[in-house]
């Protein structure tokens, strides 16, 4: 996979430019993408950079969901559904449309979808 294009896409998903920060986010979620492709899939295949960069950004979303959370609740306010909650699904959908886009070079996409809803 070529992570430079992650890196590339992760940006533009995320709208974040530190990538050194969240470097781990794409070595994760590459690794996570790795460990569910066929046995013939071949990894420089471009689909995959949009779904591991989409993985990421969902990761990097729901750690900024938390600390928004964790913020509202040391502060004292009410929990309310947050701008966070919106992005949260937002990039979740992103990851479901990246994943049928590369339905065929993925084995296990049932236990991938529960990794992302749980």
């Amino acid at each position: 996979m070529d992570m430079q294009m992650i890196a590339s896409l992760f940006v533009l998903f995320s709208g974040e430019h530190d990538i050194d920060t969240y470097s781990p986010l794409l070595t994760s979620a590459s690794h996570e993408v790795k460990s569910i492709l066929c046995e013939n899939a071949e990894e420089t295949d471009i689909r995959l950079c949009y779904l591991v960069a989409s993985i990421a950004n969902l990761r990097y979303t729901q750690i900024y969901g938390a600390r928004e959370k964790a913020l509202a609740t040391y502060a004292g306010t009410i929990a309310r559904e947050s701008n966070a909650e919106h992005q949260i699904r937002f990039a979740e959908q992103l990851v479901n449309s990246y994943r049928n886009l590369c339905h065929d070079l993925l084995t296990e996409t049932n236990a991938f979808l529960i990794a992302i809803k749980g």
